[in-house]
């Protein structure tokens, strides 16, 4: 048994073309050289002169076995200075033409540059940058590698960072087009929760331009309000009384599985996939055996970071507690699924659970082209491609003893290939009211009820107990308590009924507090959604009774039993925090080891910092990769499925933490192109959250569109049915798209997949899906650094819309069944305003009406049934382009 090793990486050198020495290559020189021609021989086209294209450095390379393309990532340099972020990739197919090639090459560099001649040494440019990043001056700081200014130079961690710091002189492009002369300097402090990567100015040290390479899944509605009762010491769990006996087996919630709430936990025995991980999960040294008896292999180290402490980088298999699967390998322990149970009981459960899934993701992604020469993550590459030294540090229960805690996250940090991402996945907490209904006796018992953010608090005020009174504020719904209550005697002295909605929390708490209301209580208005905390912490003025939140079921109990006359009275005791942990929300360690694929793949394993463009997706692809491994074979996509459900104490049918559920139903996902840059409802579509929720809406689609197609296929590594053709695409469209990508980018980088890998075979129904989504032909993503430049887009380009008999998955219908409405929409465009008709099975036409092609595309048009006669109808719509018909069900 061997507890440390040395990866031994096999180099396949080619020549002065590389920009970092040694750096792993399948590649001949006469590929590289071809992709550089090739990209010599656009220079007109892309608006570059050819000084911009004489010396570009070639930072990646490598050549997808399944398609034959190789794909080549370059980065401008002037005067033998790199230029950041100034990325060409060229992607050439098996006959060696140029499949596909795109630029962010700065135009007359030369025109822009600045002398390459630095006044502060690569030593002062780390201190420059630890000052501008408030972290402690670098102690005894060493070079460790070194080289010259252009190469890069690396130095110790100085006592500051997790990692040694490297440092390189690089052209900064600048908002007025100058190219500033900077040290680009890379630093990962101690407490890592932050990844920096910063550009000082290389005369003055003045800090240009920062980013951080640990992307975050925040969600956080309140401030932590109890006290921490967790120990500040893991105690292993206890194993099960039946533990299994075959070997390399793991007591997990399996693949597909997406948390404790949709599935029943199960062992798992030899999960690792043998064409990518040969020699087992627990292989440290690339050879036959395994070696390691903790949750620890060549892809992944899970342990513990309760005290967010145990990262330090002195030896590569550190950290903190793993659990040990003994001499046969088996990991088991013993899983308390009580909301009140405390973390530590299920932290081996934890970590093994974390272990396995992240080894899925490493397998899985590999079989679909996120391979060892692309720059996945392992310590040992196998095939002497891509840099290897780089598996997964994945952290359970990361900093919820640290100080202050960490709370409601989790977080994914990819540095460029050769480098340990690392994964961080923390406890959420949810901070519930201790509410009880004492009478009717029909009614008695706990409630699921949630404290309001701004009134005052419970734990101050005192236990409450009172008689609930339904507000009525003389409007049109009453009950909504937004203007002065008429039944403000009733609510003296009593606990206020309110309903959500119209107005804001503050103005219904206030119109109950002037009524002489002792407290109020909200009935939330979403039946999918769990009662939370509600409000702004900052609306405390004039604040003087306390709230609390039910749900919509638990409300209409009350109201129901209201109106009968039946006293309902209620009583809160307090507060109480549980917590459940992110370790087994298997949806969230999926997405968050995404934004490792993502990241290392767009632009390039060597470049880390592609994703930082306003327009940019990340979020969408890491929730699309969580979706699409947790989807089951009887799964269909019209089902909402939410994000980190289990996570944020919801039911799995709740919207988790996105401003809807995936669907591909409209009605429940209705997300557009449109949405990007504004604000729709409750959600301002401007931070990467949301934006990527659009994003991974479109992917979505394309996967159920693709399952229509070809079906489902089970086997999550094959390579035939429409999941598995959706993932490939999805893969192979952010190797093929350019650095700082945007929407359409992203949208074409399919269309090119599609083309390379299955001959277009799947065009239409990728342009159906987009155009949906307002990425139709027409499109356009102005500036992938701008969210207000976009033109949406809801139209087929006119090879798939000039049939006369039109397909009638053109044509949308829903809700169907259908009730007093249904909305009709199609991508499908017209030079003249299309008829839309309901019109019987008989013939008879029941209704009709002219609608313009652009109506159609975006909102929609609806057609009212509620007069109409239960049963089967047709809707035809009759276009310039051709006619298409559908059937839709009118119910009452």
């Amino acid at each position: 048994m061997k507890s440390t090793f040395t990866p031994t990486v096999r180099v396949l050198a080619t020549a002065a073309l590389l920009a970092v020495p040694g750096l792993a290559m399948a590649q001949s020189a006469a590929l590289l050289d071809q992709a550089r021609n090739a990209l010599q021989a656009r220079t007109s086209a892309l608006g570059l002169k050819k000084t911009d294209v004489s010396d570009p450095a070639i930072t990646s390379s490598f050549t997808d076995d399944y398609n034959g393309l190789t794909h080549v990532y370059l980065r401008q340099r002037y005067q033998g200075v790199e230029i950041y972020n100034a990325v060409a990739d060229v992607h050439l197919n098996a006959a060696g033409q140029v499949a596909s090639l795109h630029s962010t090459f700065v135009a007359n560099a030369a025109a822009q540059a600045r002398p390459a001649t630095p006044g502060l040494t690569a030593e002062q440019a780390v201190a420059a940058a630890a000052r501008a990043l408030n972290l402690a001056a670098p102690q005894n700081l060493r070079v460790t590698k070194a080289g010259t200014a252009a190469a890069g130079t690396e130095f110790s961690t100085g006592g500051i960072s997790l990692e040694p710091i490297p440092v390189k002189l690089m052209y900064l492009p600048m908002p007025t087009g100058e190219l500033r002369l900077v040290w680009d300097v890379t630093i990962y402090p101690r407490d890592a929760r932050n990844y920096w990567s910063v550009r000082v100015d290389a005369s003055s040290g003045a800090l240009l331009d920062q980013h951080d390479l640990v992307i975050r899944e925040p969600f956080t509605m309140t401030a932590l309000t109890a006290p921490l009762a967790l120990a500040s010491t893991p105690t292993p769990a206890a194993p099960t009384a039946a533990r299994p006996t075959a070997g390399n087996s793991y007591n997990v919630w399996p693949i597909t599985v997406e948390s404790p709430n949709h599935g029943a936990r199960q062992v798992v025995t030899d999960p690792a996939d043998p064409a990518v991980s040969p020699y087992g999960w627990h292989d440290v040294d690339g050879k036959p055996g395994a070696d390691s008896l903790r949750t620890a292999g060549n892809n992944v180290y899970a342990y513990e970071d309760r005290n967010n402490r145990n990262n330090s980088t002195t030896e590569l298999w550190r950290g903190g507690y793993a659990p040990k699967g003994g001499a046969n390998q088996i990991f088991d322990a013993a899983f308390n699924s009580a909301v009140t149970a405390a973390p530590t009981a299920n932290l081996d459960a934890a970590i093994i659970n974390l272990f396995y899934w992240s080894n899925l993701m490493h397998d899985v992604m590999a079989r679909k082209g996120f391979t060892e020469a692309s720059g996945n993550f392992q310590a040992f590459n196998y095939s002497g491609q891509g840099r290897g030294n780089d598996a997964v540090f994945a952290e359970a229960q990361d900093g919820i003893i640290a100080s202050p805690p960490d709370l409601n996250n989790a977080n994914f940090a990819t540095p460029a290939d050769g480098r340990n991402p690392r994964m961080q996945m923390y406890l959420w907490d949810r901070t519930v009211a201790l509410a009880s209904v004492t009478a009717p006796a029909s009614l008695a018992g706990p409630i699921d009820a949630t404290e309001a953010a701004f009134t005052p608090k419970l734990s101050k005020t005192g236990p409450i107990s009172g008689n609930l009174v339904l507000v009525n504020d003389g409007t049109t719904a009453p009950t909504l308590g937004c203007s002065p209550l008429t039944n403000a005697a009733a609510v003296n002295g009593n606990i206020a009924l309110i309903d959500r909605g119209t107005c804001n929390f503050t103005v219904k708490i206030q119109q109950a507090q002037v009524a002489g209301a002792k407290m109020a209580v909200i009935v939330n208005n979403n039946p999918e959604q769990a009662p939370y905390t509600f409000g702004a912490a900052t609306d405390t003025a004039g604040m003087r009774i306390p709230a609390i939140m039910v749900s919509t079921a638990d409300g209409a109990r009350f109201k129901t039993a209201l109106a009968a006359g039946t006293t309902v009275s209620l009583n809160v005791t307090g507060t109480t925090t549980y917590y459940r942990d992110g370790d087994f929300d298997n949806g969230i360690i999926a997405h968050e080891y995404g934004h490792g694929i993502s990241n290392r793949l767009t632009g390039g394993a060597a470049t880390a910092t592609c994703l930082r463009n306003a327009e940019q997706m990340g979020e969408g692809w890491s929730d699309f990769f969580g979706l699409w491994m947790t989807t089951k074979p009887t799964d269909v996509g019209t089902t909402g499925r939410g994000i980190g459900t289990y996570a944020s104490f919801e039911s799995i049918t709740g919207p988790g933490i996105r401003p809807t559920r995936y669907s591909t139903d409209m009605a429940i996902n209705p997300s557009t192109y449109n949405y990007v840059g504004k604000t729709v409802g409750n959600t301002a579509y401007t931070a990467s959250h949301p934006i990527g929720y659009v994003w991974a809406s479109a992917l979505w689609d394309l996967n159920w569109a693709l399952i229509a197609k070809y079906g489902y296929n089970a086997d999550l590594r094959g390579t035939t049915g429409g999941n598995n053709i959706a993932l490939q695409l999805v893969i192979d469209g952010l190797k093929l798209q350019p650095c700082a990508p945007g929407f359409i980018d992203g949208r074409n980088a399919i269309l090119k997949a599609d083309s390379v890998n299955n001959k277009a075979a799947n065009s239409a129904i990728i342009w159906q899906v987009f155009a949906r989504r307002g990425m139709g032909f027409g499109a356009s993503q102005g500036s992938s650094g701008s969210l207000t430049d976009q033109t949406v887009s809801f139209a087929l380009p006119a090879v798939l819309s000039s049939r006369q008999q039109l397909s009638e998955k053109l044509l949308e219908l829903y809700p169907n069944p259908a009730n007093s409405q249904v909305v009709v929409r199609t991508q499908v465009s017209s030079a003249a305003p299309v008829q839309v008709e309901l019109v019987s099975l008989l013939g008879q036409r029941v209704s009709v009406q002219q609608v313009s092609a652009a109506r159609l595309q975006q909102e929609g048009a609806l057609i009212n049934t509620a007069d109409v006669a239960g049963g089967v109808y047709i809707v035809r719509l009759t276009t310039s382009e051709g006619t298409i018909t559908k059937k839709v069900v009118v119910q009452h």
